[in-house]
């Protein structure tokens, strides 16, 4: 760009040339017109290029006495240089000047001359360079920035899933504990095999922290099977994935702890049989997953979960985590089932992992 703008500007100069020439009676022909005006904007075309990359590698700001030297010195070197080529080009169309004015006064009338010109080529190429550094910075800024942000957004999600995994295991070894004191010891023991695929699947270290729907609802079957070894038949449950969204994102772990609620809620309220249901469908750009049960009537009385038996906690980091992956697009709500029971609505934008094709048939699992 800076070498086709000195050409340009070159162009501009032998058309002015011509034009004075023809005005006043003596026209140049326009071999004589470029070689009397071309030549040093050619030198200039050759140098800027060189200016702007030594602004771009040792930029004007900070202010540096070392910086400011060398621009002062590389203006004087060209404009010197560009003074000669013009003074030359004077005695090239008007021979008799070379007769009446020495090298030295007509070198130092070109100078004068074209030092305007020069400096203000010269600062232009240095106030561009100055953009593009700036561009550069801000880029740079803006990068290190989300880069921040999506380490922050990690050590967030890493903290609120640290603080699920205790609090479940702490509920599911009690519900062991419940069988083994139950002289139990067959369910015990499948329990905790129960337990330690469960444990396999959840705090694997692949890095992922999303993991399909269809993959959520699988651990929460295995987290309902395992909690099916301790109660029997008071336990009943459906899971229902629409094909649609088997392969949507969702943080991992995040129905565990609202179906661990529903589950311990109901049962714990001295419901003799509880059904839970678990159901995932499209929206209009997004996902709806639902999760019920037929418990104890809730009692709205704070319009969140309950803050006993630890159903805060679970979806307190529920939404804590909807937050911090999808913002304001998701949202969690609790209400009161018709019937008696509470439902537990999550809503999240849409967002697909690249997957093998697949059947048309959603997973639905009942007992």
């Amino acid at each position: 760009m800076v070498v086709c703008v000195c050409l340009a500007l070159g162009g501009i100069s032998a058309l002015e040339a011509r034009h004075v020439s023809v005005t006043h009676g003596f026209p140049l022909d326009w071999f004589t017109v470029f070689v009397s005006t071309t030549p040093r904007w050619l030198l200039m075309a050759a140098v800027m290029p060189v200016v702007l990359a030594l602004a771009t590698r040792f930029p004007l700001t900070p202010v540096r006495g070392a910086v400011i030297a060398m621009h002062i010195l590389l203006l004087t070197t060209i404009s010197v240089a560009h003074a000669g080529l013009d003074a030359w080009a004077t005695g090239y169309v008007s021979p008799q000047i070379v007769l009446i004015f020495g090298m030295i006064p007509r070198l130092a009338r070109s100078w004068y001359n074209t030092l305007p010109t020069v400096a203000t080529t010269y600062a232009a190429v240095l106030f561009a360079a100055w953009g593009m550094t700036e561009a550069r910075e801000r880029q740079q800024r803006t990068l290190r920035a989300s880069q921040l942000e999506a380490q922050l957004q990690s050590a967030r999600l890493a903290a609120l899933r640290a603080q699920l995994q205790p609090h479940f295991l702490y509920n599911t070894l009690n519900a062991i504990a419940a069988l083994a004191s139950g002289a139990q010891p067959s369910r015990a023991v499948a329990a905790i095999e129960q337990l330690g695929e469960l444990l396999h699947a959840t705090l694997r270290e692949d890095g992922r922290e999303e993991i399909t729907v269809e993959e959520e609802v699988r651990l929460v079957e295995r987290y309902l099977a395992l909690q099916g070894m301790r109660f029997g038949e008071r336990l009943r449950y459906r899971l229902d994935v629409a094909p649609a969204v088997a392969d949507c994102l969702v943080p991992v772990l995040l129905l565990q702890p609202v179906v661990e609620n529903a589950v311990v809620h109901g049962l714990d309220a001295g419901q003799d049989v509880l059904t839970v249901n678990v159901a995932a469908v499209a929206t209009d750009g997004g996902v709806a997953i639902t999760i019920e049960n037929d418990g104890a009537s809730w009692e709205p009385t704070t319009g969140t979960a309950a803050r006993t038996s630890g159903h805060g906690v679970g979806l307190s980091t529920t939404r804590a985590r909807l937050m911090t992956v999808f913002g304001d697009q998701s949202s969690l709500t609790l209400t009161p089932r018709a019937g008696g029971g509470a439902v537990v609505r999550i809503a999240i934008p849409r967002k697909t992992a690249i997957l093998a094709p697949r059947s048309e048939t959603a997973l639905q699992v009942a007992t």
